[in-house]
């Protein structure tokens, strides 16, 4: 069997005079967020679709910042959620100023112990943390039937699935149903 050597991955946080780690951190994954976000959208959209997008941001942003060490859930969301209004463009500071979270009731999911408030923002910040998994850039726009956004998601977890065998990477049902009702609802707008 014939294995290459992982290559050796270096992660640097700049941090500004006086700036904590944690804090270096949120403005790094806030910062990686928006341009993942400005590679695939364009603007515009109502407000549902920006509360989509809101969320969508928080989640990647939140998993970008777990690759250095700091869980955006533990620490207040509120420190994060504030990078991304200050960096974000104008259309979003609204969507983004009423995102709340608040426990995910059941079993929580691997990938997120809170859940967003609105519906399309919970979506979103389901989808983000995939996207930022993956490694992606190709789960915005939200613009085709659920069952073939899903399908587009499995498709972007399948890539990485090959490297981390046993690792789940796909939406389990829970989510599966959030993002579904979420893209379904967005369709019929």
């Amino acid at each position: 069997m014939n294995r290459r050597k992982p290559r050796v991955q270096v992660a640097v946080v700049p941090r500004e005079e006086g700036q904590d780690h944690a804090g270096a951190v949120l403005r790094k994954a806030a910062r990686t967020a928006l341009s993942t976000l400005d590679a695939q959208w364009k603007g515009g959209g109502d407000s549902a679709y920006l509360s989509f997008i809101a969320g969508y941001l928080a989640g990647l942003a939140r998993h970008q910042a777990l690759k250095h060490g700091v869980d955006a859930e533990d620490t207040p969301l509120e420190e994060l959620l504030q990078e991304l209004r200050d960096l974000s463009p104008k259309l979003l500071h609204a969507a983004l100023s009423e995102l709340r979270f608040s426990p995910r009731h059941g079993s929580a999911p691997a990938r997120a112990k809170l859940a967003a408030q609105d519906a399309f923002a919970d979506a979103g910040y389901l989808v983000g943390h995939l996207e930022s998994l993956c490694g992606t850039q190709r789960l915005l726009p939200a613009s085709s039937d659920a069952a073939a956004y899903l399908t587009r998601c499995d498709t972007a977890a399948d890539r990485m699935q090959t490297h981390h065998p046993t690792a789940s990477l796909r939406f389990d049902a829970g989510e599966r149903e959030i993002v579904s009702k979420a893209v379904a609802a967005l369709n019929r707008r």
